[in-house]
């Protein structure tokens, strides 16, 4: 369990987005959170590229953007 404190606008923001995405703010919150994460991740394997690390085949990145495409959301191939 986590608790974090917000600013009263902030809180407010939270709530009125979580309440358009049909959310609570529990779930809403764990999901920005969520994306936050695979995105830093993102950054971290750009940069270990960027320094050389080999990519991944065209045809994992294929098949990935083809789900992507259909509207399977699912982690980056590594």
């Amino acid at each position: 369990m986590l608790t974090v404190s917000l600013t009263a606008p902030l809180e407010a923001s939270v709530i009125a987005a979580a309440h358009r995405a049909g959310m609570t703010v529990e779930d809403y919150l764990a999901a920005v959170c969520a994306d936050a994460l695979s995105l830093e991740i993102d950054r971290a394997r750009l940069d270990s590229y960027l320094a050389g690390t080999p990519a991944v085949s065209n045809e994992k990145a294929q098949a990935w953007l083809a789900d992507l495409v259909a509207g399977n959301r699912t982690e980056c191939p590594r």
